[in-house]
This record gives C-alpha cells, sequence and structure tokens, in this order.
C-alpha cells in the first residue's frame, strides 16, 4: 500500500500522470503530502522512500523537478520585486 501511494506521488511530481488520471482509476488511491501542492520536503520525503529501495532512476528525476520547482519560485520572488521596485541594471 505504501508503495503504491509513493508511486503515486512519485507519478503526480514528475508530471507524469495528473491526479485525475489516477483517481480515475482507483477512486481510493493515496497520495503522499498533498498531490495539489507538493513541498520540497514531501518531494525529499519520496525521494528517500526511492532511495531505500535502490530505484535510483526515480530519484534522479523527483531530484530534477525538485530544482526546477526551487528555481521557479526564484523567478517568482525577482519577477515580483522588480514589478513592486522597478529593474536596476546594478
Amino acid at each position: 500500500m505504501i508503495d503504491k501511494c509513493m508511486n503515486n506521488s512519485y507519478r503526480v511530481m514528475t508530471l507524469k500522470s495528473t491526479v485525475d488520471e489516477i483517481l480515475s482509476k482507483n477512486k481510493k488511491a493515496m497520495f503522499y503530502g498533498d498531490p495539489f501542492d507538493y513541498t520540497n520536503e514531501d518531494i525529499d520525503e519520496v525521494i528517500e522512500y526511492f532511495e531505500n529501495t535502490e530505484e535510483y532512476e526515480k530519484c534522479g528525476e523527483l531530484l530534477e523537478e525538485r530544482y526546477a520547482k526551487e528555481n521557479a519560485q526564484f523567478d517568482i520572488f525577482l519577477d515580483e520585486l522588480a514589478k513592486n521596485n522597478g529593474i536596476t541594471n546594478y
């Protein structure tokens, strides 16, 4: 059961499936964390699970998604900063 939960979360985190696609196949499907708003800590926990099961390819994909999410959040921060304060060349 834990394996299915982690694999469902992996598929959503890596954009291989949507929550709706998974739930359409199994109405009682479970996910780790909030499948609509994963935190970096959620991703780290799923990575740790797959490290323990020695599924390192999945770990790599999840790490890529984690770094992409971090960079996207920083880009959004910079965009908001520029909107609020103007853009400088320094």
